[in-house]
This record gives C-alpha cells, sequence and structure tokens, in this order.
C-alpha cells in the first residue's frame, strides 16, 4: 500500500513538474514581439524630413525586422544594424500623416504602433524651430568645447550642416570627410587658426570670423583610466600633446577614440548628413575614447561590442536644457543661480553619475532660475579687520555679471569667469570606428 502511494505521489509530482513547463512557454511566446520609437504621436511636424529609430524585438529579445509605413507606403531603412534601425521621413502631403510601425514573431503575434503627424510645410530656409546643441570633452576632463546653446534649424538643411556653423560661430573648424548633404565624417574640430586646407587628407571646414584655439589641457579621468587600460590595443594619455596638439579627433589618446553624438539621449546609427532635426531637441556632441562605451554609446555603433558600456550613464538631457536655460536668462550673478550652476556642472563632468543625481541638480537649477536670490552682504570677522562698508548694502534689482558672456542662438557660448575652467576644449562627431567599418 505505502509503495502504491509512493508511486502515485511520484507520479504527480513529475506531472506537476511538466505541467509547469507546458505553461511556461506558452507564456513567453505569448508576450509577443515588441516596438519601440523615436516617433510621438499627434505632433506637429514643420521639416520635410525627419529621422527616427525603431527597435523590434521578439518575446526571447532578440532583434526582429519591422515593417514602416508613410501614408501606406513601405519604407526601407536609412541604417540597419544589430541594435536598431533608422529611418528618414519624406513629407510631401500638408496635414495629417500617418505612420505605421509593425512587427511578427512568435508564433505569428503582432504589435503595431500607429502615429498621427501633422505636416505645416516651410519654404526653402525658413527656421522651422531650434535645437540645443553642445560639445563636450567630459572623458578627457575638458568640459565642455561649446557649452548648451540653442542653434536654429532651416528647412532643408543637414544636422552636419548645423554643426558646422555652430563651430564657426564659435572660432572653430572642422576635418571633415564626404560632404554635409550626404556621408559626412567629422575626424577632427580643430583651432580656429587652422591653416591647412586639409589635415590627414581630410577637408577643412570655412575659416572662422573670430577664430580661437581649442585650449585643451587634457586630464583623463581616474574613473575611466582602468577600462582604457583592459580594453583598448593603445592607451596613450599624453598622445595629444605629442602628436595631434590643436587637432582633436579620431585615434588620440586611443585606438577607439573619435566624435559621437546623441539627439534626445540617443546615439543615431547615421551620420550628420542623414540626421533632421526637429524643434525642441537635444543633441550633444561628445568625444569617446572607448568606441562609446565611456559615455552610454557604445550599442550605437552596430558591433559586436557590449552595448551596456563600462558603467550605467544617465540621461543629462534635462540637465543640459537647464544649463541652456541658465545662460540665457543672464542670471548667473544671484547666489543660488550660481551654486546651482556649479552643482549642474560638476554633475555633468561625472561620467557615472546617478540618473537620481542628474535629476535633482536639473530640478534645483531650474528652481534656483525660478527663484533668484541675491548673494547676502558678508558679516566681518570679529578677529579681523573688515574695510568699511556702508551699513546698508545696495543691491540692485537684477544684477549683472561683470563681463556679460557673449550670447549664440540664445544661449551664451562661455559662462561667468569662475565657470570657464569648465567650458574648454574640443568636439566633433560620428565616430572614427564607423568610418573604417563602412
Amino acid at each position: 500500500m505505502m509503495k502504491k502511494l509512493f508511486r502515485l505521489a511520484a507520479l504527480g509530482c513529475c506531472l506537476a513538474v511538466l505541467l509547469g513547463l507546458l505553461v511556461a512557454v506558452p507564456a513567453a511566446a505569448l508576450a509577443g514581439p515588441t516596438l519601440r520609437t523615436t516617433l510621438t504621436d499627434n505632433s506637429i511636424q514643420r521639416g520635410s524630413k525627419r529621422t527616427f529609430d525603431v527597435w523590434a524585438r521578439n518575446a526571447g529579445g532578440e532583434k526582429i525586422r519591422a515593417t514602416v509605413r508613410h501614408n501606406g507606403e513601405t519604407l526601407e531603412p536609412t541604417w540597419n544594424d544589430d541594435e536598431k534601425a533608422s529611418y528618414t521621413l519624406h513629407f510631401t502631403e500638408e496635414g495629417e500623416n500617418l505612420v505605421t510601425v509593425s512587427a511578427s514573431s512568435d508564433g505569428g503575434k503582432r504589435a503595431e504602433l500607429t502615429y498621427h503627424i501633422t505636416y505645416r510645410p516651410a519654404e526653402a530656409g525658413e527656421e522651422i524651430g531650434r535645437a540645443i546643441w553642445s560639445v563636450e570633452l567630459f572623458t578627457v576632463g575638458g568640459g565642455y568645447l561649446i557649452a548648451p546653446t540653442e542653434v536654429p534649424i532651416y528647412e532643408g538643411e543637414t544636422s552636419a550642416e548645423q554643426l558646422l556653423r555652430l563651430l564657426s560661430e564659435n572660432g572653430l573648424v572642422g576635418y571633415y570627410g564626404g560632404s554635409v548633404k550626404s556621408a559626412f565624417y567629422l575626424a577632427y574640430i580643430a583651432d580656429g587658426t587652422a591653416a591647412g586646407e586639409t589635415y590627414n587628407n581630410y577637408r577643412r571646414s570655412d575659416p572662422p570670423a573670430n577664430p580661437r584655439g581649442l585650449g585643451l589641457n587634457p586630464e583623463i579621468p581616474d574613473l575611466l583610466v582602468p577600462y582604457l587600460e583592459e580594453n583598448m590595443t593603445y592607451y596613450d594619455p599624453d598622445d595629444y600633446a605629442k602628436n595631434s596638439a590643436g587637432y582633436l579627433g579620431e585615434f588620440a589618446f586611443t585606438n577607439g577614440s573619435g566624435w559621437m553624438y546623441a539627439v534626445n539621449n540617443v546615439f543615431p546609427n547615421v551620420g550628420f548628413a542623414d540626421c533632421y532635426l526637429s524643434d525642441g531637441d537635444v543633441v550633444r556632441v561628445q568625444f569617446t575614447l572607448g568606441y562609446g562605451a565611456d559615455i552610454g554609446g557604445a550599442a550605437a555603433l552596430g558591433t559586436e561590442a557590449d552595448g551596456s558600456g563600462y558603467y550605467a550613464v544617465a540621461n543629462k538631457d534635462a540637465l543640459t536644457r537647464e544649463i541652456c536655460n541658465a545662460q540665457k536668462a543672464d542670471l548667473l550673478a544671484y547666489a543660488n543661480v550660481s551654486d546651482a550652476y556649479r552643482a549642474a556642472l560638476a554633475v555633468m563632468a561625472t561620467l557615472d553619475a546617478t540618473q537620481e543625481a542628474a535629476d535633482a541638480a536639473a530640478s534645483a537649477l531650474a528652481d534656483a532660475l525660478k527663484h533668484p536670490e541675491a548673494p547676502e552682504p558678508t558679516e566681518p570677522s570679529e578677529t579681523t579687520e573688515a574695510p568699511e562698508v556702508p551699513e546698508t548694502p545696495e543691491v540692485p534689482e537684477q544684477p549683472k555679471t561683470t563681463e556679460a558672456p557673449e550670447r549664440i542662438g540664445g544661449c551664451f557660448a562661455s559662462a561667468t569667469p569662475w565657470a570657464a575652467v569648465w567650458l574648454v576644449p574640443a568636439a566633433g562627431l560620428v565616430l572614427a570606428y564607423r568610418r573604417k567599418r563602412m
């Protein structure tokens, strides 16, 4: 009797395990494919072209092909790699345009996203919005080459044209391959006084009206050094000074260095000539020393590189926007704004800053801009003689900085003197590795 009960119990356990397996398999398949894009439903479109990305995955997380239709017409990817696919919308019909993105997998399961985009045409060359641009050298301890600033977007122009205009307005030149309309590759950003029409076989952009130097004194952050020593074929922190002073670009410091850019915290897998911006976009041009793994952009290369990167990287777009707002508002002489601005720059310079830290710094700066406070008069110390001051110091209603920074595109190209140490050397674009691969 006991043996029979034991056998029945064992049989019951086996059946339970088998049933669990049968339930588990359909559950995964039931999830079906997932879709994500950089489009926004019910949006207004002024430009005749728009670039966007699509991530399509099956239930197991593997990339699958998506189908994109614009007003019923199937679009082919502008670029397709192991991470995502990029597409370009060409608007010709005024009014509502319908964009659908769909994918099928896991036994016929299907997912679809629908976007309604209202196209309001603009004349060629007409300003259709503004994007916030920055050029960053945090990976080499250089802060900003160009602090966050608003750049006009004109109908018909590419991001490559906007970039070269931004560099010129800030006294710099770029050396690039291809053209601003096709296959653009920014190899170097150089001193505005660079005389050579070519450098390492790359063409120079037009000389700026008011040239300046990069002024770069690189200091690789301690956080980054062990990753570079472990992962790069070569790493020389003195390479720039020895071999390419005045020209910052591909293969400086490491074999994995070059220029990359992110639009709204997404690293495109297309170059600037194939990227078309919309009003309100945030574009961060960043120098990488490790194929993007040091700035959160490794997955954009479409290679076998680990997309997770060396460490977690926060989304700093909101912080970038508030830094631009701080300069535009001309309130940096107020004590609380100055303190919040300094704190914001410190978080930007921290490569592995947490998302909480980035959000808190952005919120604090935004709050300070809404409620600027004049600095309190300093009380003289009892043990030291203080210079005579009026009993009631006069505080102007709208204090200004001693020397107003120059405005470019609505924001300042440089900050107050104390912040200038953060607003140093260079920037550029797309990655050296991509050019070698294509």
